[in-house]
């Protein structure tokens, strides 16, 4: 009372008295502690004070200071430490005040050994605000000794030495913990030396700053008017009480509906932006808020905000590298004086250095909201191409080089959306750019490293790109990547593209150590069916030479067939395939497997039956009989895999129109090789596989692949005597190979000729009726005959009177004959001359052509 009547009394000591209180908080729990607000009105109301305190916080933490077992009261004394923090209205230290005490625990007599856990385990939970569950412990220990010690009073046996020594230990402990509990303490956190007693200045920690002032969605109005205001410090105050403002989500939408808040922060941030770099980043964190939230995009695009947003992002570029060449041009000023440089211009040098890396940091957190920002808004496809016309792919490329982590994050997220398209993609993909994503993906941040990567993936679909990247010794850093699980999906894509150049092949089968970590990631793989990534990868390099030695000899190989076998995985069996394809390989991979230490010699067996098997499965029969096809060696039993259905099942697979053309040609590949061998050839011969070979060879016509096989096909088997009568009777070859004799592709006129002499040259060993020889024998003679004198044929054939004659194959006119077949009223074979005709082609051998004249010009086309 007479405090109010003094302030009544004397207005002028209101103001001092009120900020006395305040600061030096001297009524505790009177009357501003109660209600936080004081109110002294004088009787005539000429004096009104209001005085407003600040509401503070508290928090109470106890902490143990030690245990102790007390004899005398046979009770447990629990030392603790009560830390009280006070705490102001935004939630800062403000003070800390530490009070020691002491709890006396009283524990019953007469305590039984089999008790004391018990009685432990309820002390620890009835006194848990004090002891911690980790001290029931020691809590039991202290408890047995004081059960000793009882027993010791009660004349029973002395109490263990050792318990004594625990009891005065504790005791000891006990007292240093008082001790440092009376002793003064400074601020938290204390540092290891005690500090000394705080002054009066230092026991009021600072106040810090908070980074947004407070602001209030129904004062939008007045921050907004802030913003017309001249001076500047108006202007960074009322954009920050509007940012603070947007970052409570559920204020945008009405933010998003005002009617000119938008458009002025974009206008301010046009005229302004480099004026204040406060104001810059206000507005534009204003507009991330904004753009989190697709529903938002149309109204910031209406107000310009991307556009305002993009002048900044690219006068920052411009002023970042006007920077760069200056200090560029200082450095080899610097460097051009030499010994002649004095400490103070290498002190200038310095401080400039220091002013660049100053203002780069700043400018590195305004382009990393200003891209931010954009990289929401580019959702849209048409926005982003927008962005793309005004050169964001550069801009984004010269920002790689930058060391602030923030800002790469999101250039590399930036790039790697933009570097989906092909316009963008040569953009992006120059030798610096390269080079810096290559080092950005060694970095040691994980994100950032990933990000990089990923980049170098979306570019790697361009050869020239591989191209590049090889030289820059990506493959090393790929293969030392493969090591860390977080890199490995991205790594095996990237090794994926890398793969299909012949060149990156070699610079991978070079490292060894990434071959074989290849294969244990197959080997390991915990799914039946290998990812494709990975199984992808090793198919490609198994294409190489080097590199499918380095898998055969890596030791894993045998495990890799087991899982062929057991899983039965098409693209892993594609492995085996492209293993066995290399002829010095292939003898390894073979020695290897029917080698003691593997025991696997009947792998070829088993190939058989999963062949078998997979009858319904096409992409695990192609490579099953693939790989049976590649196995060209001589120590192969292929009689005793056509006793276990080989045979069988190509009569199967080649009926007509039953399996795709890759099936038919690994089953016609599969049959050359059966007919190489002597044993496995008389198999095919007792089958009806010749015959339904000659119906394929007519069939197939137009793949010249499937010809070329055939025709292999029917040349090893006619190398064989017994096979070779049962496939002339048979079957009508002769009359088919012509018809292939006169292609155009020069592999199938190559075996069409080379099996039509082989079938010439053992004509005579088939003698079929009483007439001799079969009639195709003399078509052949003929043919050939016309094959070997061709120009002189045409010139003959020209000279013939009564219209075109026909060639002497002209009965068995080819699928590959440009010209048509003659008259049937002609005779085949026959020449019509004016001095007589001619009627066989051993008549033709049999002139004597040096005495008769043909005229002038007719001797030269004799062969």
């Amino acid at each position: 009372r007479a405090l109010c009547f003094c302030l009544c009394s004397f207005p002028n000591l209101c103001l001092w008295t009120a900020n006395f209180l305040l600061r030096h908080q001297t009524w505790k729990g009177g009357l501003f502690a109660s209600t936080g607000e004081a109110q002294l009105v004088d009787a005539s109301n000429t004096c009104h004070l209001t005085v407003e305190v600040v509401a503070m916080t508290t928090k109470k933490k106890v902490r143990l200071g030690g245990l102790d077992a007390d004899p005398q009261q046979f009770a447990l004394v629990v030392s603790y430490t009560t830390e009280i923090h006070t705490f102001d209205e935004f939630g800062n230290p403000v003070g800390t005040e530490s009070q020691p005490g002491q709890k006396v625990i009283r524990v019953p007599r007469g305590m039984q050994g089999p008790e004391v856990p018990a009685l432990a385990q309820e002390v620890v939970e009835k006194c848990k605000k004090y002891i911690p569950a980790s001290k029931a412990g020691e809590v039991e220990h202290l408890l047995r000794a004081l059960a000793d010690y009882e027993a010791q009073q009660n004349g029973g046996p002395q109490a263990d030495h050792e318990d004594q020594i625990a009891l005065q230990a504790a005791r000891e402990r006990e007292q240093q913990q008082m001790k440092r509990q009376q002793a003064p303490e400074a601020p938290p956190p204390p540092p290891p030396p005690p500090p000394p007693a705080p002054t009066a200045v230092s026991s009021k920690p600072k106040r810090q700053e908070p980074l947004l002032p407070n602001a209030d969605v129904r004062h939008i109005e007045e921050y907004a008017d802030q913003l017309y205001e001249d001076r500047m410090d108006l202007k960074v105050h009322g954009a920050k009480c509007i940012l603070r403002v947007c970052t409570e989500p559920a204020n945008l939408e009405l933010l998003a509906e005002h009617d000119t808040l938008l458009g002025v922060l974009s206008r301010e941030l046009r005229e302004n932006s480099k004026k204040s770099f406060e104001l810059s980043i206000a507005i534009v964190c204003t507009f991330l808020c904004f753009s989190h939230f697709s529903q938002f995009h149309p109204v910031l695009m209406q107000h310009q905000c991307g556009d305002v947003t993009m002048r900044v992002l690219e006068y920052e570029s411009q002023r970042a590298q006007v920077r760069k060449e200056d200090m560029t041009r200082r450095q080899m000023r610097l460097q051009e004086l030499g010994d002649s440089c004095t400490p103070e211009d290498k002190k200038l040098f310095a401080k400039d250095e220091k002013k660049h890396r100053l203002q780069l940091g700043r400018q590195n957190k305004l382009m990393h909201i200003c891209l931010s920002s954009l990289l929401n808004l580019a959702e849209e496809i048409s926005i982003e191409k927008k962005m793309v016309n005004r050169k964001m792919p550069t801009l984004l490329s010269n920002l790689i080089d930058r060391n602030q982590e923030d800002l790469l994050s999101v250039v590399l997220t930036f790039l790697k959306k933009l570097s989906v398209f092909e316009e963008n993609k040569d953009q992006i993909a120059q030798s610096d750019t390269l080079s810096n994503m290559v080092k950005l993906a060694q970095h040691p941040n994980v994100r950032i490293a990933l990000l990089a990567l990923r980049v170098l993936f979306n570019l790697s679909f361009d050869e020239n790109v591989r191209s590049s990247l090889a030289e820059s010794g990506i493959v090393k850093l790929l293969v030392d990547h493969l090591r860390n699980p977080p890199f490995r999906h991205i790594v095996l894509r990237l090794l994926y593209h890398f793969s299909m150049d012949d060149k990156c092949k070699s610079l991978m089968a070079y490292h060894r150590d990434g071959m074989i970590m290849l294969l244990q990631l197959v080997v390991h793989f915990p799914e039946p069916r290998v990812g494709k990534d990975l199984v992808a990868l090793v198919v490609n390099l198994a294409t190489h030479a080097r590199g499918a030695e380095v898998m055969v000899q890596s030791g894993l190989f045998p495990q890799v067939m087991l899982r062929v076998l057991k899983h039965r995985d098409p693209l892993l069996c594609k492995v085996i395939r492209n293993v066995a394809s290399h002829e010095g390989v292939l003898e390894q991979m073979f020695e290897l497997l029917q080698s003691e230490s593997v025991r696997m010699s009947k792998w070829m067996h088993e190939f058989v039956r999963m062949a078998m098997c997979c009858v319904d499965n096409p992409d695990l029969l192609v490579e099953v009989l693939g790989t049976l096809a590649n196995v060209t060696i001589q120590d192969v039993p292929w009689a005793e895999l056509c006793e276990a259905g080989l045979v069988d099942l190509l009569t199967r697979l080649l009926v007509p129109s039953f399996s795709e053309d890759d099936i038919v040609l690994e089953c016609v590949m599969l049959v050359g090789c059966l007919a190489s061998c002597r044993d496995s050839a008389q198999h095919i011969a007792g089958s009806r596989l010749p015959v339904m070979l000659q119906d394929l060879l007519i069939e197939k016509r137009e793949d010249e692949e499937i010809v070329v096989q055939l025709l292999f096909a029917f040349q090893c088997l006619l190398i064989h005597e017994e096979v070779r009568d049962v496939v002339l009777q048979e079957t009508e070859l002769a009359p088919c190979i012509m018809r292939f004799a006169r292609a155009k592709n020069p592999m199938v006129l190559e075996y069409a000729t080379a099996l039509l002499k082989l079938v010439a040259e053992y004509a005579n060993d088939n003698q079929t009726g009483e007439e001799g020889s079969p009639m195709w024998v003399e078509q052949i003679k003929a043919f050939r005959f016309e094959q070997h004198n061709a120009e002189w044929c045409r010139c003959i054939q020209r000279e013939l009177s009564g219209g075109t004659g026909m060639s002497p194959g002209g009965a068995y006119n080819g699928y590959y004959d440009d010209q048509d077949s003659g008259g049937e009223e002609e005779e085949e074979f026959a020449f019509h001359w004016a001095g007589g005709d001619v009627g066989d082609a051993q008549d033709l051998a049999s002139r004597d052509w040096g005495n008769k004249d043909f005229g002038a010009h007719s001797g030269r086309f004799v062969s």
